[in-house]
């Protein structure tokens, strides 16, 4: 019943060109494990139905299913902690008070992006521009939603671990949980296109190539660059519910504990635990969701993902409602629309 509400509130989306379409999932106390689709894989050039078996450009879902997870991992084998300062291990990185933990809450003062990204042309240019980078606010300051903070991350991860964020990514995550749709390198026959990009970088259609600019000159980053399908990521969420994932439950614990509440650069008040975002009212969780035990995230591209332990809930969508213009995006007010219909599913079947 649940399932069939929210894929006619998204078919609603599709007939009025919020976006091309999308695939959902979720998970309820164990009791399913169902995803579902609707729409179109593609409407340009040409139209193309979904068939179901789609991968997504996840964009930023990447910071907290590869990268948080990741370092996390890293601080768990006693390779790294929270307090390392950046600078110990990236040693052009000028800001040497800034600590691992500033970049995962996104506390560092960093600013959110690199100006005109669509002139990287690779990692060097990325390199030079994060070099010279100026602080938007002092350390701890303020909570600014940085990619330029994940990108480090990345680089770290890369560095210790001395392999790629895809390769270490499918030994640590993707293959001990059976991901098996989910990496930095996607099969491009089954990959959802996201925007036609026209600038001196590239020209066309992007399809399997990463739609962040930043991530594109890296070749995938520690911010946005990764893979995946609905039914990987439901697999990823329901084994933190069951506390089955590749994180221990004192780490496992950590992903849901709130670390920082402090204003944004435009005042709003911002929660943040480790990589992961926390309730807010309107948000893509729904006001019912259990503060204390919801994490969420959100992806440029028109992904969202919540997992509520209280309730033991997980719900995934994933969308290229950038695709072919990121302007023609609307997918963000169905979020929390579609959040408030499983709760209310939720309190209907409480008994069960």
């Amino acid at each position: 019943m649940i399932m069939s509400k929210i894929k006619k509130l998204l078919e609603e989306g599709v007939l009025q060109k919020h976006f091309p379409g999308a695939h959902f999932g979720i998970v309820y106390k164990d009791k399913f494990l169902n995803s579902d689709f609707i729409g179109y894989k593609q409407i340009y050039p040409n139209h193309e139905k979904l068939k179901g078996d789609e991968i997504y450009d996840v964009a930023s879902l990447t910071k907290v299913v590869s990268t948080t997870t990741l370092i996390l991992k890293l601080i768990e084998n006693q390779d790294l902690t929270f307090n390392t300062k950046v600078s110990d291990i990236i040693d052009w990185f000028k800001h040497e008070e800034i600590t691992i933990y500033d970049l995962l809450t996104h506390t560092s003062g960093l600013p959110a992006d690199i100006p005109r990204a669509n002139t990287l042309r690779d990692k060097a240019d990325v390199i030079d521009k994060i070099r010279n980078i100026k602080l938007k606010a002092d350390r701890g300051q303020y909570i600014i939603y940085s990619d330029i903070g994940y990108i480090l991350l990345g680089f770290i991860i890369e560095k210790l671990t001395r392999q790629s964020l895809n390769s270490i990514g499918q030994s640590w995550i993707f293959k001990p949980l059976g991901m098996v749709d989910t990496s930095y390198e996607p099969d491009l026959k089954r990959v959802a296109p996201t925007e036609v990009r026209d600038d001196d970088v590239y020209k066309g259609l992007l399809c399997g190539k990463v739609h962040d600019e930043k991530a594109y000159a890296l070749g995938g980053a520690g911010h946005a660059g990764l893979f995946s399908t609905v039914n990987d990521l439901l697999v990823f969420a329901k084994a933190i519910l069951d506390n089955k994932f590749v994180l221990s439950k004192e780490y496992i614990d950590m992903l849901f504990t709130l670390r920082e509440e402090k204003p944004s650069l435009n005042g709003n008040i911002l929660k943040r635990a480790y990589g992961w975002d926390k309730p807010t009212p309107n948000g893509s969780s729904s006001d019912d969701s259990d503060f204390d035990e919801t994490i969420l995230h959100t992806g440029f591209t028109g992904c969202n993902m919540f997992i509520d332990r209280r309730n033991q809930i997980a719900f995934v969508m994933l969308s290229n409602a950038v695709h072919p213009k990121r302007s023609l995006n609307q997918i963000i007010g169905y979020r929390n629309k579609i959040a408030q219909m499983i709760y209310k599913y939720r309190v209907a079947n409480t008994n069960d």
